[in-house]
């Protein structure tokens, strides 16, 4: 019976562990011994398959730099030069102010203007000029004339034909056309003629003239011109001719016109 009884438990006990033994068989197997031959070491692959092996107590390389070349200088340039400016050729066409030995004209010291020569009379009327003039190859054309002809009553409308005639003649490049000189003659020969009146209708009517035909006009004068037309008697030899200390002034106010009349003044 106590053998029977214990085979029964016995029994019951295995039956009562099936479960668990089913639950160790699906669950994490259990770990295998494994027998394995010793690895050797691979070699380790180098970062560069081109690159030398370093030699054991070799020295270190020490990198060079291949020559930089020299820059090629940059090729010199000269610079250009200035063009050497060329003086003003300037004629003239005019009576005793001009003529005088110590005129305007032959007072000019500018070294940019050279005179080529031109008509200067004593005593000459605007006609008598205009049959002096000849053709001039000239860039500046001074015209100052008309002082004579009131002394023989001519008309401005006379004066201006006549100047119109010298300026075709000389063919300059530029025409300027200059005011007469004031007087103090207010009684001249025996028709009385008042010259300095006279004098400033002709200066008003040359201005005139010379806007219509393009040309420039200038008095250089105007600053010693006294109120009343005439000269200041320190500034003249006779009441019609200025000094050459007047003239000298008037010298560098028509270098200055030339100037003006070159650059802008119509032919």
């Amino acid at each position: 019976v106590v053998a029977a009884s214990l085979a029964v438990a016995l029994g019951g006990l295995g039956i009562a562990t099936l479960p668990h033994a089913a639950s160790a068989v699906e669950g994490e197997p259990a770990p295998t011994a494994v027998t394995s031959a010793p690895v050797e070491p691979q070699p380790t692959a180098t970062a560069s398959a081109s690159a030398p092996a370093p030699q054991p107590n070799a020295p270190t390389p020490i990198p060079t730099t291949a020559p930089t070349a020299a820059p090629a200088p940059a090729p010199s340039v000269e610079p250009t030069p200035e063009p050497t400016p060329t003086a003003l050729a300037v004629t003239y066409a005019g009576d005793s102010l001009t003529a005088m030995p110590q005129s305007w004209m032959k007072q000019m010291k500018d070294p940019s203007i050279s005179t080529i020569g031109g008509v200067a009379i004593n005593g000459a009327t605007s006609t008598r000029i205009l049959h002096g003039a000849t053709k001039r190859d000239a860039d500046v054309l001074v015209v100052m004339a008309g002082t004579n002809d009131l002394r023989y009553g001519y008309s401005s409308k006379s004066i201006l034909k006549n100047i119109d005639g010298i300026a075709r003649t000389v063919g300059a490049d530029h025409v300027l056309i200059a005011a007469i000189a004031p007087s103090n003659i207010t009684k001249y020969g025996s028709k009385r003629i008042d010259r300095r009146k006279q004098g400033e209708i002709l200066n008003r009517d040359l201005q005139n003239h010379a806007l219509t035909k393009g040309w420039m006009f200038v008095d250089p004068w105007a600053a010693d011109r006294m109120l009343n037309g005439g000269w200041s008697w320190k500034r003249t030899t006779d009441g019609v001719h200025p000094t050459t200390a007047m003239s000298a002034k008037v010298s560098v106010r028509m270098q200055q016109a030339i100037h003006l009349a070159a650059e802008g003044a119509k032919p």
